[in-house]
């Protein structure tokens, strides 16, 4: 019986063999068709996109996938698959048409078009007579990891490099160059660069950033980015005299908030380039005694001498102490419930209280004409009388002006009820700075809201 049942199983399986080869013999692999295919526009920039429009078919078999080969300059510079599907397909895609390194301007640009179906059949179209134009731009940006942004303006010499100049960046740093930012980050709508396998290349937002280092410096100066070859250069410098960097200060506690501090010899009108968290835009510096030019420079006003810088970490302010200040080249003011102005919010902001033992206890005006004085500073709200100040010549309580003695112009900001201390008025605002100038000859004090 099992004889008959192994005899039964091979006829079977010989009779599938022949059927099968017979299906073989009539097994024939379709052509796929492109009936019709265009680009537009016809000329474009590199770094754009354009519209391909096809009309595809097969009649015998589903369409698969069309292969786009880009070829510029005699380089195959972007391979793109599209799913079809079908028997007949008609599209309309845009594709980006990437910008290739040591591409010139008015590039001759052809589409290879490649169409499979299932049944791996394939049929080639090629779409010629094309040109691809260099992009150019009003600026490129800059972008480290860290987020700062600086703009690359064109170079006069040439309009495939772009360059910042007089920067204050580390020594190393990562980065990426956009064409877009978009709400402070990088619009990858845009032509971005980046690293590929260690060389820039135009790149999406999951490649890797560029490193850059300035051998030999302290820092980086200059930028240069070539669009054409897709290099950079830098230029590094070691700091100098008017450069403030955090690493040349020390560490003081003052009343509980750190501060990093050092003494230096100021010069009146020299500009001061700010390094790392110095350029921090939301620092004030002493606006009496600083302009701030950029994010990166100060403009010193105050007179050339020997003063000891102190950046408060928690008040992110930069305020000036000098030893043993006194009239007629300062002013001080004194009191409870005032301080130096900050931009940092959620923090009690007045820190002074009267006397004069450290730089937190007071305000230093500087001298801005002959007996003329200016100081800014915050209040806190006016909710009680513990909230006053008073001018003095010295730190020995010198040489005071009561409320009584004085004529004030400008915004009626003070009052007091027994001609002493200076009392805000109920509706001061603790957000606001407001600058006093005090001619101390005229006994008169203008004040006035300012917006730093």
């Amino acid at each position: 019986m099992r004889t008959i049942y192994k005899i039964f199983l091979s006829a079977l399986f010989a009779a599938c063999i022949f059927t099968s080869c017979d299906n073989d013999d009539k097994y024939v692999i379709s052509t796929p068709v492109i009936e019709s295919a265009e680009i537009t526009p016809t000329t474009f920039t590199f770094g754009e996109t354009v519209t391909l429009n096809a009309v595809l078919a097969d009649t015998d078999s589903p369409l698969s996938a069309l292969t786009v080969e880009i070829v510029a300059d005699n380089r195959t510079i972007s391979v793109q698959s599209i799913t079809v599907g079908g028997n007949k397909d008609e599209i309309s895609v845009s594709i980006k048409v990437p910008l290739a390194v040591n591409m010139p301007d008015n590039a001759t640009v052809g589409f290879k078009l490649i169409l499979s179906n299932v049944l791996k059949g394939t049929a080639e179209k090629e779409l010629t007579g094309l040109t691809g134009k260099r992009p150019y731009y009003n600026s490129l940006y800059l972008v480290t990891d860290d987020n700062n942004i600086i703009t690359l303006r064109p170079q006069a010499s040439s309009k495939d490099k772009y360059e910042a100049l007089g920067l204050s960046l580390h020594r190393s740093f990562n980065y990426r160059i956009a064409q877009k930012i978009s709400d402070n980050q990088i619009d990858y709508s845009g032509l971005v660069w980046g690293s590929v396998n260690g060389k820039i290349s135009p790149v999406d937002n999951s490649a890797d950033p560029i490193f850059a280092f300035a051998q030999g410096a302290d820092y980086t100066q200059s930028f240069v980015f070539d669009s054409y070859a897709f290099t950079t250069s830098l230029e590094g410098k070691n700091f100098g005299a008017n450069d403030l960097v955090l690493s040349a200060f020390g560490e003081q506690t003052i009343d509980g908030e750190l501060f990093r501090t050092l003494k230096r010899t100021l010069t009146k009108n020299a500009e001061y380039t700010l390094f790392n968290d110095l350029a921090d835009p939301i620092i004030i510096y002493n606006p009496d005694f600083f302009e701030r030019i950029s994010d990166s420079k100060v403009k010193f006003l105050g007179e050339t001498r020997e003063y000891t810088i102190y950046f408060n970490t928690y008040r992110m302010h930069v305020i000036l102490g000098v030893d043993n200040p006194a009239y007629p080249e300062f002013l001080l003011i004194t009191g409870g419930g005032i301080g130096y102005p900050t931009k940092v919010s959620g923090i009690s902001k007045e820190h002074t209280w009267w006397g004069f033992g450290n730089v937190r206890n007071f305000i230093l005006l500087r001298k801005t004409a002959e007996n003329v004085y200016q100081g800014t500073i915050v209040f806190h709200a006016k909710d009680d009388s513990w909230v006053g100040l008073k001018p003095y010549e010295n730190t020995s309580w010198g040489g005071e002006k009561r409320f009584d003695a004085m004529t004030f112009t400008g915004m009626k900001l003070f009052e007091s009820a027994d001609g002493g201390d200076w009392h805000p008025t109920a509706d001061v605002d603790p957000d606001a700075f407001y600058r006093l100038t005090i001619n101390w000859a005229t006994n008169t004090v203008n004040v006035e809201k300012v917006t730093l």
